[in-house]
């Protein structure tokens, strides 16, 4: 293949993966926010001014997430199954379970829009939003080797996987802005393969998260 044209495909391939910047940004949590093992935890947002909008965005599901910027698991609900209006609602709160990891400053939360997709995606995939990595005290989990590798930055494994590996307190190197980041997914609609058990994490693919310099 030609130099340039080769060049033309890799930057086409750039713009088709990077995720599209949306509007809603989390207040609350932010980095020096620490939530305990059986307390409640408020999740707070707003509108940044940016599009799509939040009535664009609609209904959402949001969730406790660890991991890195290409795999990602899934460790409690918050709103989930069963989705919440973000234009309407703009704050949500949960008693955090202390069993889905250990005490770490890895966790972050995830809004995932079922009503906007990314506009250059062809499957459809759902727009994402982020909050800051935060802190989790008081727990009794651990997180198992595939985890701490997504945390590390490795590629870990898409399929669903027991949190029965020891992992300590694990502390990243890694700063977090206060200031939350939306991104768009290239891939399929994430907590697929969710089930109600705290005993156990589920991993979730995302392999355009790039651009998430604020949360990782």
């Amino acid at each position: 293949m030609h130099a340039s044209t080769m060049f033309k495909a890799l930057v086409a391939l750039a713009a088709a993966i990077t995720p599209a910047v949306a509007d809603l940004a989390v207040t609350e949590p932010v980095a020096s926010t620490t939530c305990t093992a059986g307390q409640s935890c408020t999740v707070t947002w707003k509108d940044n001014g940016s599009s799509p909008s939040l009535a664009q965005l609609g209904l959402c599901t949001i969730a406790l997430y660890t991991g890195g910027r290409q795999q990602q698991t899934f460790l409690q609900p918050i709103a989930y199954p069963t989705p919440i209006d973000v234009s309407t609602q703009l704050t949500v709160s949960f008693v955090v379970d202390g069993t889905v990891g250990p005490n770490d400053s890895n966790y972050f939360i995830r809004f995932s829009s079922t009503n906007h997709t990314q506009t250059n995606s062809t499957t459809a995939a759902p727009s994402l939003a982020f909050s800051a990595k935060f802190s989790l005290a008081g727990m009794t989990g651990t997180f198992n080797q595939t985890v701490l590798n997504q945390i590390a930055g490795s590629t870990g494994s898409t399929s669903a996987s027991t949190a029965s590996s020891t992992a300590g307190s694990s502390s990243s190197s890694r700063t977090s802005s206060t200031r939350s980041t939306t991104a768009t997914s290239s891939t399929s609609t994430p907590n697929s393969g969710f089930k109600a058990d705290s005993s156990a994490v589920y991993v979730v693919g995302a392999a355009a998260f790039a651009g998430l310099v604020t949360l990782f």
